[in-house]
């Protein structure tokens, strides 16, 4: 039997995803030089697909826009309309995130493309040691278990506690949420403590803008602009403050994106302006024990003396993601009421996850990792500035970031960082632009943490000649 056209293999393939719903009516087809490259083709293969499934009425092309489904098998042969579930997409509270958020969200698995920008520990720095131990350890003490406490495990409560208060934060085990990374705690914030058409002042650029929590829960966003020692807390007492209809998101210490930190003069004038105007505080501390070359000056939390701060910490960016591990620190009552909306949710985080960031902090191991990826990442901090100093001085400036994972850049010349974006995509290099975090500068956010330093080299490199070419 001869071997069937490449062109009829790919409608099958269509026709198949298509009749399993995988591709529902109202979906969008990938963009031709994107199917030709998924299928290893030639576009005029794709084309000569497309056309086919377009004389069957299965798809239609739309100008301008694309190609889109607009039935199926099951619809051609009865008089009722197939459901379209992008109508009711249109209504969701989420609304879909910027198609570049999208895109790298997508990408960021890929092997087989430099990480330039992501906000993880690298392979080099990741603890396969520490894990391990703490893993041999726990196994032994998995009995039957089930959902546990709203509250997480108690156990790590205590831990948590005692951590804490290396940082000046006396916290007790029933004022500590477990929850599963910081961007829950923000969403049970979100729908748990702020009222619908409030205001949250945020920091500009900020890391939220990439996300959708407060807006989806029906907040007002109003940006505050940063200055080198964090939030420009002149401009911000200079907004309408409306009692119990405002609240404050920052991130003071190695600030994501610009990786800026907040004097301790700052801190306690921010806490003391707050108090009186009776704002409330939510700071997000994820990267504090990731210093690099000095411990950061003190939490917010540690000057509040009133309730007045949720303090959101997380193992995400110190051990791993995947862990899905991080904390929530309030007032008693805030706290388990969020522990209760949580349980609606989704009944706690993984019992397994959470004993071994137990046993991690308990046997000393987090300490001694710590350590290690501070020297980590203190080498690669400095290889990521050799780079931009021998390929982007006539470009760009930028500062040296004291702790966290990220070099913020800014370029001397209007460059359309959008293009730039699909220009490093297409050479293989994945970057975070900073209109993704509402910078309206041409701004990267570059990372020293995840990639390679072979990768760094080659990521920078490649960019550099974009820029000679486009600049």
């Amino acid at each position: 039997m001869r071997k069937t056209p490449l062109y009829l293999q790919i409608v099958d393939l269509i026709r198949g995803k298509i009749l399993r719903g995988e591709w529902p009516v109202g979906s969008k087809l990938p963009t031709q030089r994107e199917m030709a490259k998924q299928f290893n083709v030639n576009r005029s293969t794709v084309i000569t697909a497309i056309e086919i499934l377009k004389s069957e009425n299965l798809l239609e092309g739309k100008t301008g826009s694309g190609v889109y489904i607009v039935n199926n098998q099951w619809s051609l042969l009865t008089a009722n309309s197939p459901h379209n579930w992008n109508d009711l997409s249109e209504w969701a509270l989420y609304p879909p995130s910027d198609n570049i958020v999208q895109k790298i969200n997508e990408m960021e698995n890929r092997k087989d493309i430099i990480h330039l920008s992501k906000g993880e520990l690298g392979i080099d720095l990741f603890p396969h040691s520490e894990i391990a131990q703490a893993a041999e350890k726990v196994s032994g003490q998995l009995h039957e278990f089930g959902y546990g406490v709203g509250l997480g495990d108690i156990n790590l409560r205590i831990e948590i506690s005692k951590h804490l208060l290396k940082h000046g934060i006396h916290a007790s085990p029933t004022s500590i949420l477990i929850v599963s990374g910081a961007l829950q705690a923000l969403k049970l914030i979100s729908v748990g403590t702020l009222k619908r058409g409030s205001t949250v002042f945020i920091e500009n650029p900020s890391y939220l803008y990439s996300i959708y929590l407060f807006r989806a829960a029906g907040m007002t966003l109003k940006p505050i602009s940063i200055n080198e020692n964090g939030l420009n807390i002149e401009e911000l007492f200079q907004q309408k403050i409306k009692k119990s209809l405002s609240a404050l998101y920052v991130n003071p210490t190695f600030q994501n994106p610009t990786t800026t930190i907040m004097s301790s003069q700052n801190r306690q004038l921010l806490i003391e302006k707050c108090q009186y105007s009776q704002l409330p505080i939510i700071e997000d501390d994820i990267y504090r024990d990731l210093w690099i070359d000095e411990p950061a000056p003190a939490p917010l939390k540690t000057f509040d003396k009133q309730g007045q701060v949720l303090y959101i910490g997380s193992f995400s960016k110190t051990i791993a993601a995947g862990l899905r591990i991080g904390w929530l620190v309030g007032p008693e009552d805030v706290i388990h009421r969020l522990s209760d909306l949580r349980m609606q949710n989704d009944y706690g985080s993984s019992y397994v996850s959470q004993m071994l960031v137990k046993e991690l902090l308990s046997s000393g191991l987090y300490e001694q990792h710590l350590n290690r990826t501070r020297t980590g990442l203190k080498q690669k901090r400095a290889f990521l500035l050799h780079l931009l100093n021998q390929h982007f001085r006539d470009y760009a400036t930028w500062s040296i970031p004291t702790g966290g994972f990220f070099i913020w850049v800014t370029f001397h010349k209007k460059i359309n960082t959008r293009i730039l974006f699909k220009q490093c995509l297409s050479n293989g290099v994945l970057i975070n632009p900073g209109f993704i975090y509402n910078d309206n500068k041409p701004t990267i956010r570059f990372s020293f943490a995840y990639p390679s330093f072979d990768e760094m080299e080659k990521g920078i490199s490649k960019i550099k000649e974009l820029l000679i070419t486009h600049v």
